[in-house]
């Protein structure tokens, strides 16, 4: 997202106004130790929605009332602050045009601090609009007080826009906040919102696909219910449409079981012109034959079963006999020493060692057999699946036996009543209630219109899944990781890294975020094993700059605000400028020249002069180049010791540096010691 910060200051509290004036491009703000440049980046975060201070204690944070920021979005401006003193709340308020001369303590109104919560994000909705980032309700609800995830924040931005002076060059850590796990996590889930890969339709698609799919697996469910319920019923139409074609004295079927099954309904009209008085033969003997042709297959089943429970009885003995002999076997243990002695003749004194070679021969085969015995294959497991099959055979069989002397009983119930002086046809039209209710049910299971139903659910699927497919954020995101990997390539070719790691070819993962040089050998160096400072510091200037590149070149598809602060990136080379007290840069390097000489330190100031200015001078031509090709260039913030340095590319430090020199003065001046 174009973004400019057009200037960040701070309130006294005798209402001062100090103020750091930035353009667009390359901004240096150049010092000594101690003026206040390193706390920059940490008013900018804190002004931007940090949770915690961070503000180096000393003179700024005793003397300072407001920290206040004041940018650009999309050029929108835009002023944000913060109170010490109220940590809880943040300042926001909208101008149409930024102007400095309005910055005073009054400028701050109660009334446009609201609660840091709120502030984040109404800051937000300046960068992305995007409310709902759950792509599973189903998770969602198994969340407690079924909370959505956590919408993208600002705070994530921070960690593609600072580079504090401990991370800069750190070996360990590329990014800011990405200490903290949950943070880290947080960031690369949503970097796919921030390179405007997916948007808020698309967790809606996510959701709406997820409830679709649920929906359809639930009315399969309920369809094989169905289904399970149909046969189930189906089974009973025979035995009972049989009974009451017996009942009706039938010896034919006027209308078959398979038929009746076709079509309940049509059935039913049928055999309510059947199934009437007049039509009952009086004489027949189908009751009867039907009677003894259940009894017969009653008994066939009774046999069934008692050959099945005779199995069952044998497998189980089979088992416990198993378990005795395994218990056996453990207890089993062969002589491990045999002790014979020798007979000697009582008369003539000879030795004989036939029972040595025969006790000998006895602990072979006794040794032979415990071996056999503990190889022996168990069966247990094979006799325990036998008993389970055999008991669901049992099952079905015990259920065709019931439902056999449940028919055999309705008979003798319907022939009591018949010598009870009670009408057949009562019987009759009991037996035909019974049918109906079971046709019945078989409608209610016609799986028509839920077939239909199942049909518009998948084709509303398809058409969200093909909506899905368009977003394809895996291959995006490798297709991002690729371009920011093509600009690294050509952006750390300008960068003094060591010559075992020339040609650098460093390679990023949006997936990620891991950072690596390939070798030729197709190894990966990660920046942990890299030696040097200077390695770890281009390769963190390196991404930073391919990133930021990416992230312009998507304009306003892209969330991430184009700002990026390098915090004192020189101190891998001049280590001890951090004790810069100096009046000028070039008092504070013979200082450093004669220092290393002291200490016999081989490496030449000069050299490290010249990285110093290459690095500025790459700086400054990203920051050309990109406004020539693109329009615009992200805002790179350096602060630093470094100074008046000549720049390859003609450039003048000084326009770089626009009046931001803290030598004799810092942010909150005069600087008091």
């Amino acid at each position: 997202m174009k973004t400019l910060i057009h200037e960040i200051g701070a309130i006294d509290n005798q209402g001062i106004k100090h103020p750091v004036n930035f353009k667009a491009g390359l901004n240096v703000v150049t010092g000594k130790s101690s003026t206040g440049k390193s706390a920059l980046i940490e008013i900018f975060d804190y002004c931007f929605g940090s949770d915690e201070n961070t503000i180096p204690k000393g003179v700024i944070t005793n003397s300072a009332a407001i920290y206040y920021v004041a940018l650009a979005v999309n050029e929108q401006n835009m002023v944000i602050a913060r109170d010490p003193d109220i940590a809880t709340k943040a300042f926001f308020r909208r101008v149409e045009k930024f102007n400095t001369l309005e910055m005073n303590r009054d400028y701050f109104k109660a009334s446009y601090f609201r609660p840091l919560g709120e502030f984040k994000k109404h800051l937000r909705d300046f960068f992305l609009d995007i409310d709902d980032v759950d792509e599973s309700l189903a998770v969602r609800a198994n969340r407690r007080f079924n909370q959505k995830a956590p919408t993208p924040s600002i705070r994530s931005f921070t960690s593609f826009m600072l580079q504090h002076q401990n991370l800069v060059a750190n070996k360990h850590a590329l990014f800011y906040r990405f200490d903290e796990k949950e943070k880290r996590d947080q960031a690369i889930e949503h970097t796919k919102i921030f390179l405007g890969l997916v948007d808020q339709k698309f967790f809606h698609l996510s959701q709406e696909k997820e409830r679709l799919s649920g929906e359809v697996r639930r009315l399969e469910r309920q369809k094989e219910t169905n289904k399970r319920t149909s046969d189930s019923y189906k089974q009973k139409v025979a035995p009972v449409l049989s009974q009451l074609y017996a009942l009706m004295g039938f010896k034919d079927e006027p209308l078959s079981s398979d038929k009746v099954l076709r079509h309940p309904q049509d059935a039913k009209d049928q055999l309510d012109d059947i199934i009437v008085a007049e039509k009952i033969n009086h004489n027949s003997d189908a009751m009867t034959q039907r009677y003894e042709q259940l009894k017969l297959a009653r008994n066939q089943k009774t046999a069934e079963l008692r050959k099945l429970q005779r199995q069952a009885a044998s497998i189980n003995k089979h088992i416990q006999e198993e378990e005795r002999f395994v218990d056996n076997v453990k207890q089993f243990s062969s002589p491990k020493h045999v002790h014979i002695s020798a007979s000697v003749c009582p008369f003539c004194h000879t030795e004989k060692d036939n029972l040595r070679q025969s006790a000998e021969k006895l602990q072979q085969a006794i040794n032979k057999v415990s071996g056999n015995l503990a190889q022996a294959r168990p069966m247990k497991a094979r006799f325990e699946s036998s008993l389970i099959e055999v008991q669901r055979f049992t099952e079905i069989v015990s259920r065709a036996l019931t439902e056999l002397s449940q028919q055999i009983k309705e008979i003798e119930e319907a022939n009591q009543q018949l010598t009870e002086k009670k009408s057949l046809y009562e019987s009759i039209i009991m037996q035909k209630s019974k049918l109906f209710t079971l046709l019945d049910t078989l409608n209610m299971a016609n799986d028509a219109e839920l077939e239909k139903e199942i049909k518009d659910l998948k084709k509303q699927l398809n058409k969200i899944t093909d909506a899905l497919n368009e977003y394809d954020v895996k291959k995006s995101l490798e297709q991002a990781s690729d371009k920011v990997n093509e600009y690294m390539a050509e952006i750390g070719s300008h960068f003094e890294f060591e010559c075992s790691y020339k040609p650098i070819n460093l390679h990023f993962s949006f997936e990620t975020f891991d950072l690596y040089h390939l070798t030729y050998e197709n190894e990966k160096i990660y920046l942990r094993s890299m030696g040097s400072g200077a390695n770890w510091l281009y390769c963190h200037i390196t991404l930073f700059l391919a990133l930021h590149k990416y992230f312009a070149e998507l304009g306003e598809k892209c969330a991430i605000p184009s700002v990026l602060f390098l915090d004192q990136p020189t101190q891998v080379y001049f280590p001890n400028f951090n004790r810069d007290n100096s009046a000028t840069f070039e008092e504070q390097k013979a200082q450093e020249a004669e220092q290393r000489k002291s200490l016999n330190v081989g490496q030449n100031i000069d050299e490290d002069i010249k990285a110093v200015e290459n690095l500025f001078s790459q700086l400054s031509t990203y920051c050309n180049d990109l406004e020539l090709s693109i329009g615009f260039s992200p805002q790179i913030i350096v602060t630093d010791h470094a100074d008046n340095l000549k720049l390859s590319n003609g450039v003048p430090f000084e326009s770089l540096v626009n009046g931001n020199r803290w030598r004799t003065r810092g942010l909150i001046h005069p600087i008091q010691v």
